[in-house]
């Protein structure tokens, strides 16, 4: 026997004789511990099984904890040995895989209930067993096919399933993963072929759908006549995490149309050549899926570029038959990516390769209440189109995952509460209420959604910018509403340290959108093209999350002038960030679902591009505060310092004519701090007497050149 040749025996610790059995061994393949290091093994890390027929085999492996076993033995659960037939004493292969257990998305199961008086499961009950079948795979942890969960009971009825595929596989093992492993319950008809390529209609996704189905209907007919056929039989879905792609892919696998294989992350170009090759010679349909694609083909990716040129030397092959026989061949080749200009490589975006592509959005409103209403939630009748709508208006960037998230921690908080489940206790809205604190939609992880919450009456006086905004943001009704459109940027600009980014922290907070704030110079990344990529991703996050602000603060370290003042241009970085932001801007098609604030104090120094129509229709100007602002500061930093009584707040505000925003509240910041070095002890000083004498003392930072240099920029501007 060879170093990696093992002999089979049985795992002393079986289930087989459990009555509720965990299945916690069950994917296990166990090896002494002398060889398990030798041989290159790491625990929890997959391993490969093979036996002299052409079969292969996925496995967890994990040292053996019994050292008395000779080192040549592997110990396996009779799950395994059932699954990949082996027999004990067998010689056995087993090499270390390709690095650690994959999660686990769509685990396929199908009822083996024996009862012959059992009826089939119901429509309206499907849900309630997904989810009962998901707490029992993360019991298992490591998921495999055969693990069958037999005679189990929920609301009053006892049926029995197995696991029959795991990411589309039926060799393979993966990992339970909290939030993203889902069950699907199939029948007796799954594996049968000669359907149609025809996915049904999908909450959330009638135009994609559609579209989808229009490609496949060219698989069906000759090209005569067309002008410009499309040969290509791949096409891509894109989206963000929780839209649908995956399950888009099952549904699409479901039709039945053709055999399915599913390229897996570890596939080598050879294999993955072999795929195509016996797709193309096969007569019978074949659909290839590839659920995230960058698993194979990403950055980070080793022979990343070896798999690009499989992939697309299998799609040529495709497309140069199709144009050979005048129709496409039988095969259909779907892969899936966060997004398709990003992900997908310009060596597989050539005529005949992925031409097609189709983008599933984060829900709207309309699209949210369909996806609820399919997971049939168990919301009293006379509620539950009210709950379904309440709920539906108030997950804003909320993907379908997400909601089925948010129903399946309210059933949890149901349970919780009921005791006992039963279906004469309903859902309530507290139940729901509870799944929305703990789920955050996918699409705004790792951003600040809200900003601090400012309101308007926490900014003193500026009149005139609170109502310029407030224009900004409301929504005209009536004849009116047709026959305008609202503007797509806004730029604040004015001396520094006067409450721009206060009031743009209002904005978002008095509008109740989704805030997104990011300074311009954190944008302009040192390596080529990640700046444009910020960028892109940026405002792709929020249109997902609308109605949303993009607030840009310091904005002419990224939108400077691109001939420089004087002529001296700026960066190249900077131009390509710029242009960036322009095309970002000019493909809103959501017109009033995003703006674009921008703050700077040098105006100046913006390029001329961004005040062309359909940019930053909007100027406003943040003066100096007032002598009302003045006050509103000095007021509010006598409550949070604690100033003592005698503090005249108007009295203040008029000695200090002529400071910022920023510099009246660095004045009280440090005005007590300062008087205690002072001569004389400042101590035992009057509280408005060192108040007076700090403001004295404090330099104005803001020059009369300054604001005159403001005015005459504001005169060019509009003139």
């Amino acid at each position: 026997m060879g170093r990696d040749d093992f002999k089979v025996r049985l795992q002393p610790q079986d289930v087989a004789g459990q009555k509720n059995p965990n299945y916690r061994n069950a994917a296990k393949i166990f090896i002494h511990p002398t060889t398990f290091a030798q041989g290159g093994f790491t625990t929890a890390y997959l391993c490969n099984v093979e036996t002299d027929g052409p079969s292969r085999w996925e496995a967890v492996a994990w040292p053996a904890p019994d050292k008395n076993v000779a080192n040549n033995i592997i110990s396996v659960s009779r799950i395994f040995q059932r699954m990949a037939g082996l027999e004990l004493g067998q010689i056995a292969r087993v090499t270390p895989g390709n690095g650690p257990v994959p999660d686990a998305g769509v685990v396929l199961m199908k009822e083996i209930t024996s009862d012959d008086d059992a009826a089939p499961l119901p429509p309206s009950e499907q849900t309630r067993w997904q989810y009962h079948l998901e707490s029992r795979l993360e019991l298992a942890e490591y998921i495999m096919v055969g693990i069958s969960f037999d005679e189990i009971v929920l609301n009053g009825s006892r049926r029995s399933f197995v696991v029959t595929s795991v990411n589309g596989r039926t060799d393979s093992v993966a990992k339970y993963a909290p939030g993203s492993t889902v069950v699907e319950l199939s029948n007796d008809d799954a594996n049968k072929t000669g359907g149609k390529l025809e996915v049904s209609r999908l909450p959330g996704m009638a135009r994609q759908i559609d579209e989808l189905n229009e490609f496949f209907d060219d698989f069906d007919i000759e090209f005569e006549g067309y002008t410009t056929p499309t040969y290509s039989c791949g096409i891509v879905v894109h989206g963000s995490h929780g839209t649908g792609k995956s399950m888009l892919l099952d549904h699409i696998a479901a039709t039945n149309w053709g055999r399915v294989v599913r390229l897996s992350y570890n596939d080598k170009p050879s294999t993955i050549q072999t795929y195509f090759k016996t797709a193309i010679e096969q007569r019978s349909p074949t659909i290839i899926l590839i659920d995230d694609i960058t698993k194979l083909i990403g950055k980070d990716q080793s022979g990343r570029q070896v798999i690009i040129e499989t992939i697309g030397q299998g799609l040529d092959d495709l497309a140069n038959k199709a144009r050979q026989q005048n129709m496409r061949p039988h095969v259909l080749v779907v892969a899936t990516c966060l997004d398709f200009l990003n992900d997908i490589p310009h060596a597989l975006q050539r005529p005949g390769r992925f031409e097609e592509h189709i983008a599933l959005p984060i829900p709207d409103a309309t699209g949210r209440k369909e996806i609820i209403r399919f997971h049939k939630p168990t919301f009293a009748p006379n509620v539950f189109d009210q709950y379904v709508s309440d709920l539906g208006d108030r997950t804003h960037a909320y993907t379908g995952a997400d909601l089925r998230k948010v129903l399946y921690r309210a059933t949890k908080a149901w349970r919780k509460r009921v005791g006992r489940p039963s279906t004469a206790q309903p859902l309530t809205w507290e139940d729901v209420t509870k799944g929305l604190q703990e789920v955050r939609p996918t699409a705004m992880h790792d951003i600040n959604l809200k900003p601090p919450t400012v309101h308007w009456s926490d900014i003193g006086g500026y009149e005139e910018v609170k109502v310029a905004l407030q224009r900004v943001l409301r929504k005209p009704t009536g004849p009116r509403a047709k026959m305008s459109k609202p503007p797509k940027g806004v730029l604040l600009y004015g001396p520094p340290g006067c409450s721009k980014t206060m009031t743009a922290q209002a904005m978002a907070t008095e509008s109740d959108f989704n805030f997104f704030a990011v300074k311009g110079g954190e944008l302009l990344n040192m390596y080529v093209g990640e700046t444009e990529r910020s960028i892109r991703n940026l405002f792709k996050r929020a249109r997902e999350a609308s109605p949303s602000i993009i607030f840009f603060d310091e904005f002419d370290s990224i939108a400077g002038s691109r001939s420089g003042p004087g002529g001296g241009g700026a960066s190249g970085n900077s131009v390509q960030a710029l242009t960036t932001l322009l095309t970002e801007m000019d493909g809103f098609e959501r017109i009033g679902e995003v703006f674009v604030l921008a703050a700077t104090n040098k105006p100046e120094l913006l390029d001329p591009a961004l005040r062309r129509p359909g940019r930053f229709d909007e100027l406003i100007y943040v003066p100096l505060p007032d002598a009302a602002a003045r006050e509103a500061i000095f007021a509010a930093k006598a409550r949070e310092l604690r100033f003592p009584d005698g503090v005249d707040a108007a009295e203040l505000a008029r000695r200090a004519e002529g400071y910022s925003g920023a510099e009246v509240a660095r004045i009280c910041d440090k005005a007590f701090w300062d008087a205690d070095d002072d001569d004389g002890g400042g101590e035992h000083a009057a509280p408005m007497d060192v108040l007076l004498a700090a403001i004295g003392k404090t330099p104005k930072l803001v020059t009369q050149d300054m604001l005159d240099h403001y005015r005459e920029w504001q005169e060019r501007f509009r003139s």
